[in-house]
C-alpha cells in the first residue's frame, strides 16, 4: 500500500513539474474587430476586452522625436491592429489571458 501511495505522489510531482516547466501556449488568431479589440482564435472561440494584452507597438501612439534644426515633436505613430490581421498570442496556462506577440 505504501509503494502505491509513493507512486501516486510521485505522478503528481511529475505532472507537475511538466506543467510548470511549459507556462504558457502560443496561439494564432485573427483580429475581427478593433475597438473593442476582438480576436477569433477558432470557429467557436472569440476573445476580446480584458482578455487580451496589446503591446504599444502594436497600437496607435503618440512618439517624441527630436529632429534636427527643427526640435522636440511629438508624432502619431499608426501601428493599430486592423480587422482581418493574424497575430500571434500567448495564452496563460490555466487562464482566460492572452497577450498578443506581433501580427503576421
Amino acid at each position: 500500500m505504501a509503494d502505491a501511495t509513493w507512486v501516486e505522489n510521485m505522478k503528481r510531482i511529475v505532472l507537475k513539474a511538466m506543467e510548470e516547466g511549459d507556462p504558457c501556449d502560443i496561439i494564432p488568431g485573427t483580429v475581427i474587430k478593433v475597438s473593442p479589440l476582438s480576436v477569433q482564435i477558432n470557429q467557436k472561440t472569440t476573445i476580446s476586452g480584458d482578455q487580451i494584452l496589446v503591446p504599444e507597438h502594436l497600437t496607435d501612439h503618440a512618439e517624441q522625436m527630436s529632429i534636427p534644426g527643427i526640435g522636440e515633436v511629438s508624432v502619431t505613430v499608426k501601428g493599430g491592429l486592423q480587422s482581418g490581421q493574424k497575430v500571434l498570442m500567448l495564452q496563460k496556462r490555466g487562464g482566460q489571458q492572452y497577450a498578443v506577440i506581433d501580427r503576421w
